[in-house]
């Protein structure tokens, strides 16, 4: 595979000879974000992370997060590649292609391989996408085409993937969510702690306008329709052995497990469409199977939306209505709202974003009905009512903004201290300050701020006080050429009682022993860019890793047991070609 790898490198490299620099703003400049401050990960690539300002979040991996990317429009390629010294490799191809007039694709290949700091982490994940889209102003029809195909194999303590690749949803919304449960059963004691998963999506959406021509008029009622389909593969090994944790939920016996899932989903509306509103109204449909040991399950749901775009003069509305009712005899809404305003001209603010949200929610079959060697419940088939608020506004050019978000849940799921799932109402109110202070030509700090607080009937905590600091110089050398941005990361938090990690059900579970916080986690960078595509950057993560040990234990702890990652280093560029 490395040397694929290579080879299409050497291709990509060869074919961007004599290409024109981008004039458009770089894009490096928002996307070396190499650590989310909100996230404190429990080792490296492939394992879980904890949320320190989400009560509600469970164990969600997202790899692309680690290394957000931007991309333009055009014909261009995005060569992205990180090496750090936890023994990662991340691999990122990217190629945006223009195929004719109005005719448009995009490739991406996806690599990372991890063996871990901690025994039975190592992790490996492929990404491979395409994508087809054809638009053209002037006619009647359009359509756009995406395929993914997606694999993951860990062995046991490298953490499983994440939740939304194996969680069908339920329409568009997360309603009714039907992971199906894993049994176990006995298998050769040769192989062995793993999870191996593939996933597949392929949909295809089309609409045609119903007019002769865009100069008729500048409104048109268009039909529009979506197919689209997912397969997902997942099993499981597990074998007891001696050098996996041993103060860790674990199965008694060996055992393993294979599930499938399938849906086939279909929607088609009516568009009104004009030059600043579009009002969309339809109907739809979803269609599970679940194949695993338990007995094949089919599912069937019946769904009425409507949509609401408003964009003129820098205000963008967007509104999302639904009613769903299953063979069951489940029914479940949902209304969204978001707003955003940009105005230049104005001095305090010049953009405000908010959401408004109120919808309904029943847990996956994974939550509600669950059986294995080691663990079994079948507790919850409550409705969760969530209800989201959340207000931002920002100065981009002083460098300042603010936030405050509230959100409650009747009926949240967590996991309680025995790691079996029961049902809580949760509320949590947040504020955020941010400013970036110049102090000389070169010199800057960046300071977020984050002030929260939870109310609930279980105990359930964040920190209540988290803050992130850069202190980092910025400026030009090399005739202008070369752009730098070093310096030191700080992130600072309270002290809490996070929830514990079980690792044989990748899940975070209530505890009330052991508190985590209280220092500082501290990382040095150094990003550098030449003209607007080529970047590199090395940084040290977590360099005060085991210092002061005598008044803050071996390690730093991430949770209850399980340390922050240690020292480590990366290395990384990014490199994008142009036709």
């Amino acid at each position: 595979m490395r040397k694929s790898i290579f080879f299409l490198f050497l291709f990509i490299s060869a074919s961007a000879i004599g290409q024109e620099i981008d004039t458009n703003k770089s894009i490096f400049s928002n996307s070396s974000e190499y650590r989310n401050y909100q996230e404190v990960y429990l080792s490296n690539i492939g394992h879980a992370k904890f949320h320190l300002t989400s009560p509600f979040q469970l164990n969600n991996q997202d790899f692309n997060s680690l290394f957000p990317t931007k991309s333009n429009t055009g014909t261009y390629t995005d060569v992205f590649y990180v090496l750090g010294s936890g023994r990662e490799n991340y691999v990122d191809v990217e190629h945006h292609q223009q195929l004719g007039e109005n005719f448009f694709g995009e490739a991406k290949i996806l690599k990372t391989n991890s063996e871990g700091i901690y025994v039975n982490q190592q992790a490996q994940l492929s990404d491979f996408r395409v994508k087809l889209n054809y638009n053209p102003a002037d006619r009647k029809y359009n359509f756009g085409a995406n395929f993914t195909n997606y694999k993951r194999f860990n062995i046991l303590n490298g953490g499983t993937a994440d939740s939304s690749f194996f969680a069908l949803l339920d329409s568009n919304n997360g309603n009714l969510k039907s992971t199906f449960p894993t049994n176990f059963n006995a298998f050769p004691k040769d192989v062995s702690n793993f999870l191996d998963m593939k996933v597949m999506h392929i949909d295809f959406s089309h609409s045609f306008k119903l007019r002769n021509n865009k100069n008729d008029s500048t409104s048109y009622f268009q039909l529009s329709q979506k197919l689209s389909y997912d397969r997902t593969i997942k099993k499981i090994g597990l074998r007891n052995t001696s050098d996996f944790f041993q103060d860790y939920f674990y199965d008694s016996i060996t055992t393993n497990d294979s599930l499938k899932l399938e849906q086939l989903s279909h929607r088609f509306s009516l568009d009104y469409v004009t030059d600043n509103v579009i009002l969309s109204a339809g109907i739809g449909q979803n269609y599970y199977e679940y194949a695993s040991r338990a007995p094949f399950e089919t599912h069937l749901e019946n769904l009425l939306f409507a949509q609401f775009s408003f964009n003129k003069n820098g205000l963008l509305l967007n509104s999302y209505g639904e009613f769903m009712i299953s063979e069951n005899g489940y029914e479940s809404f949902e209304f969204k709202n978001n707003a955003r305003y940009y105005n230049p001209s104005r001095t305090i603010f010049q953009r405000f974003e908010a959401n408004a949200n109120i919808f309904t929610d029943l847990p996956e079959l994974y939550l509600n009905r669950f059986q294995s060697n080691h663990f079994q419940w079948n507790t919850i088939n409550k409705r969760n009512s969530i209800t989201q608020f959340n207000i931002s506004a920002t100065n981009e050019i002083k460098h300042y903004g603010a936030s405050i978000l509230f959100e409650n849940q009747s009926d949240a799921v967590v996991f309680d201290s025995n790691s079996t799932p029961i049902q809580t109402n949760i509320s949590m109110l947040g504020f955020s300050l941010h400013k970036e202070f110049w102090f000389t030509k070169w010199l800057y700090l960046t300071t977020h701020v984050h002030v929260q607080d939870i109310i609930s009937g279980k105990a359930i905590e964040v920190p209540n006080f988290l803050t992130y600091n850069k202190l980092h110089f910025r400026g030009k050398l090399i005739k202008k050429v070369l752009t730098f941005d070093a310096g030191i990361n700080v992130l600072y938090y309270t002290n809490f009682t996070p929830r514990n990690y079980n690792a044989a059900i990748d899940e975070f579970y209530i505890q009330t022993n052991q508190e985590v916080g209280n220092h500082p986690i501290i990382d040095l960078f150094a990003e550098f860019y030449i003209k607007k595509n080529f970047s590199f950057f090395t940084t040290m993560t977590h360099v005060n890793s085991n210092v002061l040990t005598s008044v803050l234990g071996k390690n730093y702890l991430a949770i209850s047991n399980y340390p922050i990652q240690d020292r480590a280093f990366k290395f990384g560029f990014k490199w994008r070609l142009f036709d």
